[in-house]
């Protein structure tokens, strides 16, 4: 060999660079796409969810209270769950709410019974004024046809006095009939 000839370092071959090449363009081009895959799904998923160290997310703690008061069970939710107006949160036992229902139920017929009662006692009182009147009107009847016997002097003083006190004493037994319809009324109301 010369001396003027230099040591050339061998040369790659130009498909190994096109291979390079294309490889490294390839794995850009899979990194483009599983960037912008992941901005897809941040966008459409992952901006939605928030994540705090805590784990309250943006809501209030509520007091809750019941309404009724009973054993307790089942529980289903936790201090701190998420819950929405209406949902479960306790099982009550039944036991208490079944045996007061019974307890209503018995009151409620107890009340029907009493007020039918009363009913029928308002009918049989509303007879009974019906019965003192007809008293009344006859002790009245039987007064109207004294008066002018006793002023012509064919009775005795007696015997009209006493057509007055029956006419008197069926006006009082009247006036008791309507005291007891109308206490019955108001038992009614």
């Amino acid at each position: 060999m010369s001396a003027n000839a230099e040591i050339q370092p061998p040369q790659q071959p130009a498909k190994k660079k096109g291979k390079r090449k294309t490889a490294l363009l390839l794995l850009t081009l899979l990194f483009v796409i599983i960037a912008v895959a992941y901005g897809i799904y941040w966008f459409l998923v992952l901006r939605h969810i928030e994540e705090t160290d805590d784990a309250y997310v943006a809501g209030n703690q509520v007091q809750i209270m019941a309404q009724v008061s009973g054993s307790v069970t089942k529980v289903w939710a936790d201090n701190t769950d998420f819950v929405k107006e209406g949902d479960v949160l306790v099982t009550l036992d039944q036991t208490d709410a079944k045996q007061a229902f019974e307890r209503a139920k018995t009151a409620l017929a107890s009340s029907v019974r009493q007020t039918h009662q009363l009913m029928i006692n308002s009918k049989q009182l509303q007879a009974n004024i019906d019965v003192q009147k007809t008293a009344l009107a006859q002790a009245q009847s039987d007064l109207n046809r004294r008066v002018p016997l006793g002023n012509a002097n064919l009775i005795g003083r007696e015997e009209l006095q006493h057509a007055r006190d029956a006419v008197a004493s069926a006006q009082a037994q009247l006036d008791v009939a309507i005291q007891q319809y109308n206490a019955n009324q108001a038992m009614i109301l």
